[in-house]
């Protein structure tokens, strides 16, 4: 359908636009016009009607000024065009077949084999241009194009495959379209074609009943899933969240995350967000509505949080080399400089007086260690030879006490 109206708007022909129910709410009248009960399908006149999107598209193209102008200027051309829209099927088979199959090995195969000849046609006569024509947008982009922004972000979301991480030049044909108006006023939205997809792929699948909402993908045990479960418990985000056992890591989850490491996000719009900080800063601008603000809006605030969680990778670092290694000096000697450094960061109250970075309240560079003291203090004194390593300092012990006992830290570190 998309097709037909990205043709009409370039070649300004005004349609007039009538929304079918599909299945079993389609009416009688529009069975007697299409007996197949397809979409969509083109009236003239009141009278002819014609079905089959791209064949309306070529209808259309045909009857407007000038003629033929989106199927090329030259015989050459039409043909250059006319081949590329007879392979381009098997791809999209490909990308139907991976759909009813997220994790089978053969089928991403497939689509990357017929992604890999698509790519070849493209390539052939292309010149320094962003369309199959160079610089001239055509009914290769008219066909194309729509089935790459559906299927962009359902096989991502569904499947954890990139479509475009092999075909530099797919990826450009589809980019510079999707910048044309006539192609963003028709295409639908990421998580429409993700709903509507839906029921291609089989109900067991990992994030079929989530569709096509947020997906956390998380470890109990692991103090960087406590960062996003932390910034989530702050602001009052109801995020699902699925379990990821890291010593029998599932198959699949390689897809999602090549690192197969946790947390990583899924959106709504089938994209993944990595790294715990920075899913804490983009669950905190992507939910402004929820407060409180973790990171500051203002230029200076946000760079002194910032500088905390550079100092608390720091800290990190340190930190576990000793718990792997308890007599490692150099280790204890590099721990001690970043602990002292953050406790001449909690003595100067940048937020106000309290127990956090924050202040009262805890902000994104109390979410950044919050979850590492609490790490810490479970370790030992276990697995530090009995060094409790939080003994000279005072802010750090009374910040990791305060952040198990707030309302946050009790959600994420006392509930499984």
């Amino acid at each position: 359908f998309a097709r037909v109206l990205i043709t009409a708007k370039e070649k300004r022909v005004t349609l007039e636009e009538v929304e079918v129910p599909l299945g079993d709410d389609m009416p009688q009248w529009y069975k007697e016009l299409n007996p197949r009960e397809t979409v969509p399908t083109l009236q003239v006149d009141g009278k002819k009607c014609m079905i089959e999107s791209d064949l309306i598209a070529r209808y259309i193209d045909r009857i407007s000024s000038p003629a033929n102008a989106l199927i090329g200027s030259s015989p050459y051309q039409r043909h250059r065009v006319e081949f590329f829209l007879s392979e381009i099927g098997d791809l999209v088979k490909a990308y139907f077949g991976l759909v009813r199959d997220p994790f089978n090995e053969e089928k991403r195969k497939s689509v990357d084999h017929n992604t890999a000849y698509i790519e070849g046609i493209i390539a052939e006569h292309q010149g320094d241009g962003p369309y199959f024509l160079d610089d001239t947008f055509s009914m290769a982009e008219v066909m194309v194009v729509p089935f790459l922004a559906c299927f962009r972000p359902v096989l991502s979301y569904y499947c954890g495959y990139d479509i475009f991480h092999e075909a530099p030049r797919l990826k450009k044909m589809y980019v510079t379209s999707m910048q044309r108006t006539t192609v963003k006023e028709t295409i639908s939205k990421p998580e429409e074609y993700i709903i509507g997809f839906k029921s291609k792929v089989p109900k067991s699948h990992v994030t079929w009943s989530l569709a096509p909402g947020y997906v956390l993908f998380v470890n109990k045990y692991s103090p960087f899933s406590d960062r996003p479960r932390l910034a989530c418990a702050l602001k009052n985000i109801d995020l699902p969240m699925l379990e990821i056992d890291l010593k029998q890591l599932p198959s699949w989850f390689r897809w999602f995350n090549q690192r197969e490491t946790v947390p990583t996000l899924l959106t709504p719009q089938g994209t993944y967000v990595h790294e715990s900080q920075l899913i804490v800063h983009y669950l905190d601008d992507g939910f402004p509505e929820h407060g409180p603000a973790l990171l500051p809006k203002d230029a200076d605030g946000s760079y002194h949080v910032r500088f905390v969680e550079s100092n608390v990778d720091y800290f990190m670092d340190a930190m576990y080399s000793l718990i792997k290694d308890p007599k490692n000096m150099n280790a204890k000697e590099e721990f001690d400089w970043a602990a002292g450094e953050l406790e001449k960061l909690l003595a100067e109250h940048q937020f106000g007086e309290g127990p956090f970075f924050g202040g009262t309240t805890m902000n994104a560079a109390d979410v950044s260690l919050v979850p590492m003291l609490v790490h810490l203090k479970a370790c030992t004194p276990d697995l530090t030879e009995g060094q409790d390593l939080l003994a000279n300092y005072k802010l750090l012990a009374a910040a990791a006490e305060a952040g198990l006992t707030s309302e946050a830290g009790k959600k994420v570190f006392f509930h499984s």
